[in-house]
C-alpha cells in the first residue's frame, strides 16, 4: 500500500468516526476507535500529515512577497510579475484548504516562476532588472525550499533514514577515493597505496550495496589502517599518510560510520510541527530586522527540531546550510593576481670551476629565475604547483692537454613543487625538474694552432668536442639538477613551514583573540582562481544564503562580504549597553581593529563640514556628545537596492538638558567610483523612537543633525596598496556593488 493510500484511507476512517459521533454518541466512539486501530497515536499522526504545512506557514503572503514589492520588475516584466505575486498570494490564502499533495503542486508552479527568474539573472539583456530580479528570487526561494523541507521533514519514514544517510555518506567516501586516486596518480608508486587502505575493495563495496554488513566492515577495516599511521616506525611512511588526501578519506570514512551508528529520535508530531513554525517566523523576521533575538530563535527551534524530526533534522539542516547557515566572506582572486603578489625573480652571477670530460672548466655564468604560482583544481584546499623558470647563461674555457674550448651555454630549466594549504597549515610535495641544456662552441685552439698542420689539429678537435656534445649537455643537465633541485627543495619547504607559523602569530591569533576568527572556511582551486569562503557565526547567530558572484576580471580579485558578516563582527566589539563619548568610541574601535589585525589602527576623525552662508554659528555643533548605544543590536547595516543601509539604535546624552531617549537612526549610504575616487554619498538620515520610547520631532531633529554631521560624504581614493609576502600590489577599486544583503568589491 503507496503512502498516499494509507493516508486517504486514513483520512477516510475519521469521516466515518465523525458521523458515527453524530449517530451514536460518544460511549461508541470510543469502541470503534479501539476497535479500528488500537492506537489514537498513529490516526492522529496520519491527519497531521495530510495538513502539511497548514498552522506552520501564515494564511497571507509576507510583505516581501507582496504585489508591490514583485512591481519592482516592471516595464515588459509587469504583467508577470502581477501574475507571479497574485500566485504566491493564493499559495499562502490556499493552505487551510489544500492538503499536503496540492500544496507541493503549488510548489511547483512557484518552481517554474524561480527558474524564469534564474534564467532573466543568467541573461546580460536584462542586467537593468538585475537586482529586482535577485532580490524577489532570493525572497521566494527561501519560503519555497523551507516549504518543501518541511513537508519532506513531516513525511520522512524513520526506517529508510539510516539507509538514506549511508548511502549519502557512501557517495562521499567514494567521491574522496576518487580524489585519492588522481592524487596518488602523480606521485612516483603512489597508487600501491590503494590497496593498503582498501580504496579499491570499498569502493566497488559501495557501489554494491551501501549499507550491507559486508560493506561496513570494509569501512572499519579501512579506518584502522588509516587511523594506524601513528604506530608506524617510518616516519616518512607516517607523514605520508597524513597528507591531505588520505585525511579526506579518513574524515568519509568517520561521517560513514556515524551513520552506521545513528539512530532515530522519538517521534514527536505536534512538537515538530510547532518548531518548524517557530523557525519560519524567527527566520522572516532576521531578514527584515538583523535581530540577535530573532537568531537565536531560530537556532533554539533548529535545535528543537533535530531532537524530533526522523532524521535528526538533515533534511532541513541542507537547506538551511544554502540560506541561512552559508559563508558569509568569499575571496575570488585569479592566479595572475595572486602572482603580481607572490611572484619572485631573481639574477644570480658567480664563477665556474668544473672538471668535465677531461677537461678543466673556468669561467663565469649568470642564472636569472622567476618563481610563479601555478594553480592546480581542488575542490578540499588550496592546490598549487611552486614553478621555478629558469635560466642559465654561461662562459666557459674547457682546458686539456691537446685544446683549449671555448663554449658558450644557454641552459633551461622547470623546477615544479606542489603545495597545499587547508586553512590553517601548509603540506609540500616532492620537487621535480626538467632541464634543457644547449652548448654553443665559439672556438678552439690547439698547441699546434698558428703552425703547418693547426688547420688540421682544429678539425679533428672539433670533430672531438661534436662527437661528445650530446654527452657533455647530459653532464650540464645533471649538474643542473643537483645544483637547483636541492636548494629549491629546501628553500620552499622552509618558506612555507615559516609562513605557517606566521600566519598563526601575525594572522589569526588577533582574528582569534577577537573574535573574528571563522567557525568554518574552505579554500578551493581551479586551473584560473583560487576562491575562499568563510564564515564568521556563533551558534546563537545566523549566517549568509548563496550569492550571486560576479566574477573577477582576468586581472583581478572581488571580495564578497554578507551583512551577516559586518553584523556578528559589530556585536564582537562589545558597544551594546556602553556609554561613550565620540572620542571614547574612535578610541574603542582602534584598540579593537589594532589588536585583531595585528598592527596600530587610527581612524580619523569625521571632515568638518563648512556651513551654509547666514547659517548660525551657534549651530555649528552644539549636539549631543555622548552616546548611549542599546543592550542589543547597536548597530546593524543592510546591503540592498544598491545602497548601505546603516542602523543605530542608541540613546544621547545632553550637556545640561534630559537624555535623548533610544532612538532608531537609519542611514542610507551609496558608493559610486567616478575618476580613481569612490563617492560616498549618505541619503536622507530618518530618526524614530525606538520601542515606544518618548520624544518628538523636536529631539528628532537634533539627533538627525548630530548624525548629520558625523557622516558627511566622503571622497575617497580608489587605489588600493595590497601587501604580499613577496611584493606590494598597487590597484584600483572597479566596482562596488550591494545586492540583496551582499556587498561585492572587485579590484583589477
Amino acid at each position: 500500500m503507496t503512502k498516499q493510500t494509507q493516508q486517504d484511507t486514513s483520512t477516510g476512517r475519521l469521516k466515518f468516526w465523525r458521523r458515527s459521533i453524530l449517530a451514536r454518541g460518544a460511549a461508541v466512539l470510543s469502541v470503534l476507535a479501539g476497535v479500528a486501530t488500537g492506537t489514537w497515536a498513529v490516526e492522529e499522526t496520519a491527519k497531521l500529515a495530510s495538513i502539511g504545512l497548514r498552522g506552520i506557514f501564515p494564511n497571507t503572503a509576507p510583505p516581501e512577497l507582496s504585489a508591490e514589492e514583485f512591481a519592482r520588475l516592471d516595464g515588459n516584466w509587469a504583467e508577470w510579475s502581477k501574475q507571479t505575486a497574485e500566485i504566491v498570494s493564493q499559495f499562502y490564502a490556499k493552505l487551510e484548504t489544500a492538503d499536503a499533495a496540492g500544496q507541493r503542486e503549488a510548489l511547483g508552479v512557484l518552481k517554474s516562476k524561480l527558474d524564469v527568474m534564474q534564467r532573466a539573472i543568467d541573461d546580460p539583456r536584462y542586467k537593468s532588472l538585475l537586482a529586482p530580479l535577485v532580490l524577489m528570487r532570493s525572497r521566494l526561494s527561501q519560503r519555497v525550499d523551507f516549504a518543501e523541507g518541511a513537508l519532506d521533514t513531516l513525511e520522512l519514514d524513520p526506517q529508510k533514514v539510516r539507509g538514506i544517510k549511508l548511502t549519502e555518506n557512501g557517495k562521499l567516501v567514494t567521491t574522496t577515493i576518487n580524489e585519492l586516486k588522481g592524487y596518488l596518480t602523480g606521485i612516483p608508486n603512489g597508487l600501491l597505496w590503494i590497496p593498503y587502505v582498501k580504496a579499491d575493495a570499498l569502493q566497488k563495496g559501495l557501489t554494491a550495496d551501501p549499507a550491507s554488513e559486508a560493506t561496513i566492515t570494509m569501512v572499519r577495516e579501512a579506518k584502522d589502517r588509516i587511523a594506524g599511521r601513528a604506530g608506524l616506525s617510518d616516519a616518512t611512511q607516517k607523514e605520508f599518510l597524513g597528507r591531505p588526501a588520505f585525511v579526506n578519506y579518513e574524515n568519509a570514512l568517520d561521517s560513514y560510520l556515524a551513520a552506521v551508528a545513528w539512530q532515530p529520535p522519538k517521534p514527536n508530531e505536534a512538537e515538530l510541527r510547532a518548531q518548524l513554525k517557530a523557525l519560519l517566523e524567527a527566520a522572516d523576521s532576521y531578514a527584515a530586522t538583523r535581530s540577535s533575538e530573532d537568531a537565536v530563535k531560530a537556532r533554539a527551534a533548529f535545535t528543537a527540531i533535530g531532537k524530533v524530526a526522523a532524521d535528526g533534522g538533515d533534511r532541513l539542516s541542507a537547506l538551511l546550510q544554502r540560506h541561512i547557515f552559508n559563508y558569509n566572506v568569499r575571496i575570488v582572486a585569479t592566479e595572475e593576481f595572486l602572482n603580481r603578489l607572490m611572484s619572485e625573480a631573481r639574477t644570480e652571477r658567480g664563477p665556474v670551476t668544473d672538471f668535465v670530460l677531461g677537461a678543466n672548466v673556468s669561467g663565469n655564468q649568470t642564472t636569472a629565475t622567476r618563481v610563479t604560482f601555478d594553480l592546480r583544481p581542488s575542490n578540499r584546499n588550496a592546490r598549487f604547483d611552486l614553478t621555478l623558470n629558469g635560466t642559465i647563461q654561461s662562459n666557459t674555457v674547457g682546458v686539456t692537454s691537446e685544446a683549449t674550448v671555448y663554449t658558450q651555454g644557454n641552459h633551461t630549466f622547470v623546477a615544479k613543487k606542489e603545495v597545499t594549504f587547508d586553512g590553517l597549515k601548509f603540506v609540500t610535495g616532492p620537487g621535480t625538474i626538467s632541464v634543457n641544456p644547449h652548448n654553443t662552441t665559439t672556438g678552439i685552439s690547439t698547441a699546434m694552432s698558428g703552425g703547418l698542420f693547426g688547420g688540421i689539429a682544429q678539425s679533428v678537435a672539433s670533430r672531438e668536442v661534436e662527437a661528445r656534445r650530446g654527452e657533455a649537455e647530459a653532464i650540464a643537465a645533471s649538474r643542473v639538477r643537483e645544483n637547483v633541485l636541492p636548494k629549491f627543495n629546501a628553500e620552499v619547504d622552509k618558506n612555507f613551514s615559516e609562513a605557517g607559523g606566521r600566519l598563526e602569530k601575525e594572522v589569526f591569533k588577533g582574528l582569534k583573540d577577537t573574535g573574528l576568527y571563522p567557525d568554518a572556511f574552505v579554500y578551493q582551486t581551479t586551473e584560473s582562481t583560487l576562491h575562499l569562503d568563510s564564515r564568521l557565526m556563533k551558534d546563537t547567530e545566523l549566517g549568509a544564503d548563496i550569492p550571486v558572484t560576479t566574477a573577477p576580471t582576468d586581472r583581478g580579485a572581488t571580495l564578497l562580504m554578507h551583512e551577516t558578516a559586518v553584523n556578528n563582527a559589530i556585536d564582537r566589539m562589545g558597544l551594546a549597553g556602553q556609554t561613550v563619548t565620540e572620542p571614547q568610541l574612535r578610541e574603542k574601535l582602534e584598540a579593537f581593529f589594532s589588536k585583531a589585525l595585528n598592527k596600530e589602527v587610527k581612524l580619523a576623525p569625521p571632515p568638518k563640514v563648512a556651513k551654509a552662508d547666514g547659517e548660525a554659528k551657534e549651530d555649528e555643533d552644539n549636539g549631543p556628545g555622548t552616546i548611549m548605544f542599546a543592550a542589543a543590536d547597536p548597530i546593524r547595516v543592510q546591503f540592498e537596492n544598491g545602497e548601505l543601509t546603516l542602523v543605530i539604535r542608541a540613546g544621547f546624552k545632553q550637556e545640561g538638558k534630559d537624555d535623548i531617549p533610544t532612538r532608531e537612526i537609519t542611514v542610507p549610504i551609496t558608493f559610486e567610483i567616478k575618476d580613481n575616487k569612490i563617492l560616498v554619498t549618505r541619503g536622507a538620515v530618518r530618526v524614530v523612537a525606538a520601542g515606544g520610547e518618548g520624544g518628538g520631532i523636536a529631539i528628532n531633529g537634533v539627533v538627525r543633525k548630530k548624525i548629520q554631521s558625523a557622516l558627511p560624504d566622503r571622497e575617497v581614493d580608489a587605489k588600493v596598496e595590497i601587501k604580499g609576502p613577496k611584493a606590494s600590489v598597487v590597484t584600483n577599486v572597479s566596482a562596488i556593488k550591494l545586492l540583496d544583503g551582499w556587498i561585492h568589491i572587485s579590484v583589477n
